[in-house]
C-alpha cells in the first residue's frame, strides 16, 4: 500500500549544494521551527513525483485506532507512560484546579492522570464513538464522574463549543505522536485545540518535540528482505527489490549499527509552532561519521519533552534509549552499491516531509544524500 519513487533531479542536486554551503559542522540540534525557509529548502520542497498509487498504508490504518490492541501497545510502553505520569503527577501544582483538554484521548489514560492530579475539569476529546463509550466506563470505574472527567465525541476541528459553557482551558495535552513522530500523528488536532481554546499563558503537555536522523549500516536486513527477491521459489522477483527497499521500516535497531552523529532536523515548540512546521518541512543536515562502514539507510527517531515542568521530563525513542512502542524508522536507500564512508567523513543531505491532505494521515517523504564522487545525488521519494 505504499509506493516510492527514486530518481535523479538536477534542481534537487543544486538545492542540496546551496544548502550545504553554509554548514560548517554538524549541529547538535535544530533551531526551533518558525523561521522562514531558506531558498534551498524551498527549492527542495517543490519537486515531488506523480505517483500512480493513490492509496497509502495510512488509508488502511485510518479506522483502526478504535482497535484496542493499538492502545494496549502504548499502555504497556513503560518508557512513554512513565514520562507522562511523572510530568503530570509530579507537577500536580500545575493541574490543581485547572481546566484540561485532552486531545485524542483514546481510552482516557492522560485524562485520568490529570483528574488524579487535581484538575477541576478534564475534557477528554475523542473522535471514535466506541472509545468514548469505553473511556466513560473506565472513568466511572475509577471514581471520576462527568463533573470532573467528561468524554466528548468529536475533534478540535468539528467541535462547536466546549461543555459547561467553557470558553478557554488552562492546559492542552495529548499523546499525539506517531512513528517517525509524524506518521499517524494527531498533532494537527492538538494545535487546532491550542489555537481555539488555550488561554493566553496556558500550558502544553508535552511542549517540545524533536526529530533526529543518523546514517545506518544494516547489510543483514538488506540481504534478508531485499536481496531475497532475486530468487523466490525458483522465480525471479527482482522487480520487487526497488519498491521494497524504499519502503520505511519500523524496527528496533542496535546502537552499534549507527555510523554517524545524530543531528536534529526538526525542533517543534508546541506552544507556538504551526502545522506546516511539521507537515510541510525541509531541513538540511550533516552527519559526521564515527566509524568506517557502508550506508544502507537513514535512520530516524524522536524525543518528547515536558520543559514546563519544575524538573523537565523527557523520553527518547532512539537506539541508545530504552525500547518504546515507537521504535525507530529506517529509510533504506535504493542504491545498487551502498556508499562506503570513513571515520570523520562528513555526509550532507536534506529531508523533506509533506502531508497533502488534512483528512488523511499519509505522508510524502523525500531524502537526498550527497555522493562521495562528483556524481549527481539520487533523490529518494516515499509515500507512507
Amino acid at each position: 500500500s505504499l509506493k516510492s519513487v527514486q530518481r535523479s533531479h538536477g534542481p534537487a542536486a543544486l538545492s542540496l549544494g546551496l544548502a550545504m554551503e553554509s554548514m560548517e559542522s554538524p549541529s547538535p540540534s535544530a533551531e526551533p521551527m518558525g523561521a522562514e525557509r531558506t531558498a534551498a529548502e524551498e527549492a527542495f520542497m517543490q519537486e515531488w513525483p506523480q505517483l500512480s498509487l493513490q492509496a497509502s498504508s495510512a488509508d488502511y490504518y485510518f479506522n483502526s485506532y478504535n482497535h484496542y490492541g493499538v492502545h494496549e501497545d502504548v499502555l504497556k510502553d513503560s518508557v512513554t507512560m512513565t514520562a507522562f505520569v511523572k510530568a503530570i503527577l509530579h507537577n500536580a501544582h500545575l493541574f490543581r484546579g485547572a481546566v484540561v483538554l485532552d486531545v485524542g484521548a483514546g481510552l482516557g489514560m492522560l485524562s485520568l492522570l490529570a483528574a488524579k492530579a487535581g484538575a477541576k475539569k478534564v475534557i477528554a476529546l475523542e473522535t471514535q464513538k466506541e472509545l468514548v463509550m469505553m473511556g466513560e466506563k473506565v472513568a466511572r470505574k475509577n471514581g471520576f464522574g462527568p463533573d470532573v472527567l467528561e468524554f466528548v465525541c468529536g475533534s478540535a476541528g468539528t467541535l462547536n463549543k466546549l461543555p459547561d459553557g467553557l470558553e478557554q482551558v488552562d492546559i492542552v495535552m495529548g499523546e499525539w505522536m506517531g512513528y517517525f513522530l509524524m506518521y499517524e500523528s494527531r498533532l494537527g488536532e492538538v494545535l487546532k485545540a491550542r489555537d481555539r481554546w488555550l488561554k493566553p499563558g496556558g500550558l502544553m503537555f508535552p511542549d517540545r518535540a524533536k526529530l533526529y536522523v543518523a546514517l545506518l549500516e544494516d547489510a543483514q536486513y538488506v540481504d534478508r528482505h531485499f536481496n531475497y527477491y532475486a530468487k523466490v521459489w525458483g522465480f525471479d522477483y527482482s522487480v520487487m527489490r526497488a519498491p521494497a527497499q524504499t519502503e520505511p521500516v519500523v524496527n528496533a535497531f542496535a546502537p552499534s549499527q549507527l555510523l554517524s552523529t545524530t543531528p536534529c532536523v526538526l525542533d517543534l515548540d508546541l506552544r507556538k509552532c504551526s502545522v506546516s512546521d511539521c507537515f510541510d518541512m525541509a531541513a538540511p543536515f550533516q552527519c559526521m561519521c564515527k566509524r568506517e562502514g557502508k550506508v544502507h539507510a537513514l535512520l530516524s527517531w524522536f524525543e518528547i519533552r515536558f520543559d514546563v515542568c519544575h524538573k523537565p521530563v523527557s523520553f527518547g525513542t532512539g537506539p541508545k534509549s530504552p525500547a518504546t512502542c515507537w521504535k525507530q524508522v529506517a529509510f533504506f536507500l535504493n542504491s545498487s552499491v551502498p556508499r562506503h564512508v570513513r571515520h570523520n567523513e562528513r555526509v550532507r543531505g536534506m529531508l523533506a516531509v509533506r502531508k497533502r491532505s488534512e483528512e488523511r494521515r499519509h505522508l510524502d517523504i523525500k531524502i537526498v544524500l550527497e555522493e562521495a564522487s562528483s556524481e549527481e545525488p539520487q533523490v529518494h521519494f516515499y509515500r507512507w
